[in-house]
């Protein structure tokens, strides 16, 4: 079995960014993960861990313990368990209770993430990764990342960024003047990954992008191209040229957005940013974490949070009949190919197992 909810159904049988690399360390990090406790460390050899933070004897969370080695010790009565999960140590009495091991979640530290599979192990494959190689180690890039939690379901969050007619309304750092009118939008889909475009020629540039470009306030051809890969990974590419020249010869900047439910209606939300200008500037690296965040935090989260209180816990969208624009076609498309996803998954396990 994987990890459920007692609600809401998730795709289960994927690749889940659960925390930063850097966020785990020796120190145990509690994380609920599609409503199931997960408890992550990394062993002596660096090597990242995520077992189920439930103790097997009075589900005490795991987290509050301490690493004795690779073992992790129950803070409440002592017990010890390895990395796969196994108990290894029971201090009362000789002999080890049966069914004392807990579950081992398999990982994959990537990209700058540590990417939990929510599944049957055994089918773990981490090629079934997308290819997020911009963000690699690369030398002469600047790579910097951030984390927020969001009171809201994490597809109100991919709603949200497949659909980015919104940055003129509310972002203003991220806004290019004049685009709503003179914008080309395409929508693509190919073998599950949706595509969403946007080419706005002619615009003046966003602060953003002028900011890295070293040319703020300059008129270019801009362009924000985003792909979907299920369940919550995508990857977005922002950039400006002068007009008529080679997206290569201007400004990008690409970012990684990684919504992870961690319920019904509250979501991990992780990003990462990485750019090839000026990548030893670190007052530019200042202004873009501080920039970024004031965009996540003061102006998205508490309009999708404020979404979220409309709808209501348990709502779906569809059957409150929106009206929908042009800009909702990859969203919809979004949810259609994650809808079938998981009731194809659904299907496929036997009676009473979620």
């Amino acid at each position: 079995m994987g990890l459920v909810g007692n609600d809401v159904e998730y795709l289960r049988n994927a690749w889940y960014a659960a925390a930063a690399e850097a966020e785990v360390t020796r120190t145990p990090l509690r994380r609920v993960l599609l409503e199931t406790p997960v408890v992550l460390f990394r062993g002596l050899d660096g090597g990242p861990v995520a077992l189920q933070d439930r103790c097997a004897h009075r589900f005490a969370p795991l987290s509050r313990g301490t690493l004795h080695g690779d073992e992790l010790q129950c803070g409440y009565h002592g017990l010890r368990y390895d990395r796969t999960g196994r108990c290894v140590h029971n201090p009362h009495g000789p002999q080890i209770p049966a069914h004392a091991g807990i579950r081992a979640y398999p990982l994959v530290a990537r990209y700058g993430f540590i990417w939990l599979w929510a599944g049957d192990p055994a089918r773990a494959d981490a090629t079934l990764l997308p290819d997020l190689s911009p963000f690699d180690p690369r030398p002469g890039y600047r790579t910097q990342w951030g984390y927020l939690r969001i009171e809201a379901h994490y597809q109100l969050i991919i709603d949200n960024l497949l659909d980015l007619s919104h940055v003129e309304y509310l972002h203003p750092a991220f806004a290019t003047g004049g685009a709503i009118g003179n914008t080309r939008h395409e929508v693509l889909e190919a073998d599950g990954v949706v595509h969403a475009n946007r080419w706005k020629p002619g615009c003046t540039v966003s602060p953003l992008l002028g900011r890295c470009w070293g040319r703020p306030g300059a008129t270019g051809d801009v362009r924000s191209c985003i792909r979907w890969h299920p369940p919550g990974t995508l990857f977005l590419d922002v950039g400006a040229t002068e007009a008529g020249a080679d997206p290569r010869d201007g400004v990008t900047l690409s970012f990684l957005h990684l919504p992870t439910p961690e319920n019904g209606t509250r979501t991990h939300y992780f990003w990462a940013a990485t750019r090839r200008h000026s990548p030893d500037d670190d007052e530019l690296t200042d202004w873009i974490q501080a920039t970024t965040e004031r965009a996540f935090m003061l102006e998205d989260e508490p309009m999708i949070e404020a979404q979220q209180n409309n709808l209501g816990p348990g709502a779906d969208m569809a059957s409150l009949h929106p009206v929908y624009l042009a800009p909702d076609l990859a969203p919809v498309k979004a949810r259609r190919i994650l809808a079938r996803l998981i009731e194809a998954e659904r299907n496929a396990q036997p009676p009473g197992i979620r």
